[in-house]
């Protein structure tokens, strides 16, 4: 089973994916965390999140790019469910971090399309190799009056990566109503 639970920030989405995880059933849970710590909030956020899962079993791999490599960590993977936190820091490691892409912003539909196509294609790839996938990601204003050009084509390309993710899973929990 692969679910998709998307929100706007401080939405409720990871207690919401946390709880969907432990319903599961599987014994072995990992959290798949992707976020790189990149300041004091990041750090209180980790926090938080951390002190929200204890008790619950879970066993963090801290993974900000190629989450399929998680795997490699994971005993039994075919039998764990697994909680993958969270595709908007996936996205923007993907498209600021990894080599292939060479830090440049995808500004123009065809880069875009092909970057969310590759981080949709290493999530199902995750999904393949374990027994349950509970996917968190954010949603964003598409056009915030602050937004700088770079952060509306990282909105942009999340929006794609959300909207290619919600056709293949086999269910959304949008939390954005």
């Amino acid at each position: 089973m692969t679910i998709l639970v998307i929100g706007k920030p401080d939405s409720g989405k990871s207690l919401l994916a946390e709880e969907l995880t432990l319903q599961t059933g599987c014994a072995r849970r990992y959290y798949l965390a992707t976020m790189k710590i990149m300041d004091r909030d990041g750090a209180d956020r980790v926090k938080r999140h951390r002190r929200q899962r204890e008790g619950k079993g879970f066993v963090t791999i801290e993974r900000p790019l190629d989450i399929t490599g998680a795997v490699a960590a994971m005993e039994c993977p075919a039998e764990a469910a697994v909680l993958l936190e969270c595709v908007s820091n996936l996205a923007g490691n993907e498209l600021y971090d990894d080599p292939e892409n060479g830090g440049k912003m995808p500004f123009d539909q065809a880069s875009r399309q092909r970057l969310a196509e590759k981080i949709v294609r290493e999530i199902e790839e995750l999904a393949g190799q374990v027994h349950d996938l509970i996917i968190v990601s954010a949603a964003y204003e598409q056009d915030g009056e602050d937004y700088d050009e770079d952060t509306r084509n990282y909105v942009r390309l999340l929006d794609l990566v959300n909207e290619l993710l919600s056709d293949r899973v086999d269910e959304v929990r949008d939390l954005r109503r």
